[in-house]
């Protein structure tokens, strides 16, 4: 159950805990790169404030090899590929299970893996940390986020997707970096679930296909209904045969959160947890201001005049 508990703030320009330097390095050339594309990223999505609301909801692992993740509730809940932490159970009992991720405003936050399922390709996490000069530890933030659709879209209805495509070019034959943004936003149409399979084992690769643009890192970006911005799945792998894109669809999606946050599937879920405060305005400085304010193969993919900007985050320091 969802409770309101308190975020660790981390002040600007500190070292950031669980990082080696090497990893904050990559880190912070991350920000710069966002703070400079944070305008065309929000201009590249289709018209309509509910699709603002889903890119101030979507994040990008920090780390080398990619990942994008969603948040699905306001107290700092997130959604990802199982494979984004790890590919095997070992793996993530020994892991650390905390990553640091980043919004499109060059926003850090870190967060901790609660639940961990590599069958349906899923993984809930919390964020506990935010890299700010806003607030307190202990004070509660509150994040836009994205509710699920109460229903699968029709097949070849219009969906986007918002990830981060991975730096290397793996369709070269010599070691060269790609031209993506960190953030693109791609749109396409949903084309229905693989036939004659369980869609709660995504195991191998997503039972959900999909026709959005995508590359190797976008594992765990979320797939909206292009009408009302709701979530119908996450992007998860791809089919080097047919070049069809696959994801975790909504039902392994809807079972997952049904055993482990229950809240997230009511209709209206936590409106009325968000705080009555000002929103953070974005401000074009980087990180050492603090929060801003205003190919492939069926492997997975995470390793490889519009509305003003609105900060992804409030906090209530009452």
């Amino acid at each position: 159950m969802t409770t309101a508990s308190g975020i660790i703030i981390i002040p600007p320009g500190t070292k950031l805990p669980g990082l080696s330097p090497a990893e904050l390095t990559l880190l912070r050339r991350k920000q710069k790169k966002l703070i400079k594309t944070a305008s065309s990223t929000l201009l590249s999505l289709p018209t309509g404030p509910k699709l603002i609301n889903a890119l101030n909801s979507s994040l990008i692992f920090a780390q080398e090899s990619a990942g994008s993740a969603v948040l699905i509730d306001p107290l700092g809940w997130i959604l990802t590929c199982s494979h984004c932490f790890c590919d095997f159970e070992y793996e993530y009992q020994a892991d650390s299970k905390r990553r640091w991720l980043l919004f499109y405003t060059s926003l850090a936050v870190q967060i901790e893996c609660r639940f961990w399922d590599p069958k349906r390709d899923l993984a809930l996490c919390k964020i506990i940390a935010i890299e700010s000069d806003v607030g307190k530890s202990g004070d509660v933030a509150t994040f836009h986020y994205v509710r699920l659709a109460s229903s699968a879209p029709r097949v070849k209805s219009s969906i986007i997707c918002i990830g981060q495509p991975g730096a290397d070019d793996l369709e070269s034959k010599v070691a060269r970096r790609t031209k993506y943004n960190l953030v693109e936003v791609s749109e396409g149409s949903f084309r229905g679930l693989v036939r004659d399979v369980d869609p709660q084992d995504n195991s191998d690769i997503g039972t959900m296909m999909h026709d959005a643009w995508t590359y190797w890192g976008h594992s765990g970006a979320p797939l909206l209904d292009a009408a009302d911005g709701t979530l119908i799945g996450l992007h998860s792998s791809w089919d080097d045969s047919t070049a069809m894109r696959h994801g975790i669809p909504l039902v392994a999606i809807q079972e997952f959160l049904r055993d482990h946050l229950p809240s997230a599937l009511l209709p209206d879920a936590s409106d009325s947890a968000i705080v009555s405060v000002e929103q953070l305005q974005l401000e074009e400085e980087g990180p050492e201001h603090g929060v801003p304010k205003t190919k492939a193969s069926t492997k997975k993919q995470n390793k490889s005049d519009k509305s003003s900007r609105l900060s992804p985050i409030v906090i209530d320091d009452h």
